[in-house]
This record gives C-alpha cells, structure tokens and sequence, in this order.
C-alpha cells in the first residue's frame, strides 16, 4: 500500500511539473508575439496610409494566438481553453488593434460554457480572427454597428457564429479582389478543423456566418480530448 502511495504521488507531481512547465513556456510565447504585435503597431504609424489595414490585420491575427498562449499560462487545466473568454480576449484585442477607440462598432460576445482543445485552438482563434475582420471592414460604410460572436451546441456539434447587424453582402461582395483574401484564409481554417460553411444569411439587417464543427467542443467537465 505504501509504495501505491508513494507512486501515486509521484504521479500527481510529475503532472504538476508538467501543467507548470506547459504554463511557463506558454507565458514566454505569449511575451514574445507580444513583441511581435508591438513592432508592427510601431511600424504601421510610420508606413503609408494604404499599407496600414493590411498591418493592423496581421497584428490583430498575431494578437489573437498571442491571446490563447496568455490564457493557457493562466490556466490550471492546461489541457482546455474556455471558449468564452477565448472569443472574449479575441474581441478585445480586434476592438484594440482594428477598431479603436472613436468608433462606433461594438463586438458582444456569447459563449455556452464550453471548452476548447488547444491543439486547435490556433486555427479556430484564427477563424474568429478572420470572419470578425470581415466584418469590420465591409459591414458598417458608416463605422457603428454591433458584431455577435457566439457559440452555439448543436447535438454532438457545435457552431460558431459571427454576425452583425451591417449593410450586408451583395453580389458585388463574391467578386475575388486582393481585399478578399481573408475568404481564403477562411475557408483555409474551415478545412483545417473539419468543419462545414453553413450558407450565410443574408438581409436588410446584417449578415450572420454559421459553421459547423465536429467534435471541436468538449463540455468543461469533459475528460476526454477531442476527437482528432
């Protein structure tokens, strides 16, 4: 019995070894493309004036991987990322880096207490980064409007939403433009993590985006990892 004990207990050790390590070295990537946003904020004050969106994009793209490894490092689970505060931080980073503040857009989010496995969690902050960038750019002519981020359970998937209450597409919009190459990165991510584009709707009020993923989610409570 003492040396089942003792095992276990060295067990339990080596797992928190292992969370504080995985903690640490989240902490320092996180640092890291901290800096990373910081140069290119810098240097989007001193490019010319067309160059700028395309700066502020991929900080905000940065930014949003930079806000996963923070919320890893703070986390004691190591294993999962809440969904919530992960849209929620992506969010606040947008409103930061592509919004700022003399705007009139506003991004609300709604999240179900889900959890999120980190070996994806890139390419899903990375497809929220990108469907919200969308947004921000050609729903709102007249910069006020509100953005929805949302995930939503749907049996044994689940959806993420994003929509917004802007001008919303028109058959101009589906015409391939170098603006457009945030469709590409999306449909990039939408590959990557399996998942499916649910057709957009579409009316005087706005546009909403739906997709579906597979086995993405798992509940809080969950003790298993996402199916691969």
């Amino acid at each position: 019995m003492l040396l089942v004990f003792e095992d276990v207990t060295h067990r339990k050790q080596r797992e928190r070894d292992a969370l504080s390590l995985t903690n640490e070295i989240s902490h320092r990537i996180k640092n890291n493309l901290q800096v990373i946003v910081g140069l290119i904020a810098y240097e989007a004050k001193w490019t010319a004036a067309p160059c700028v969106q395309g700066y502020k994009t991929m900080q905000a793209r940065i930014g949003a991987i930079a806000q996963l490894y923070d919320l890893i490092s703070q986390s004691s689970r190591g294993r999962t990322v809440a969904v919530d505060a992960y849209l929620r931080e992506i969010a606040k980073g947008m409103s930061a880096s592509l919004i700022g503040n003399m705007s009139g857009i506003v991004i609300e989010v709604e999240g179900e207490p889900l959890e999120i496995d980190p070996d994806r969690a890139v390419p899903f902050g990375l497809l929220v980064n990108e469907l919200t960038t969308n947004a921000i750019k050609h729903a709102f002519p007249h910069g006020t409007g509100h953005i929805m981020l949302r995930v939503e359970k749907f049996g044994d998937q689940f959806d993420l939403v994003v929509a917004d209450d802007g001008i919303g597409m028109t058959n101009k919009d589906t015409v391939k433009t170098p603006e457009k190459r945030g469709s590409d990165y999306v449909a990039i991510f939408v590959r990557q993590l399996g998942g499916t584009m649910i057709p957009s709707q579409q009316g005087p009020t706005g546009t909403t985006v739906r997709i579906r993923l597979p086995l993405l989610l798992v509940p809080p409570t969950g003790t298993e990892r996402a199916a691969a």
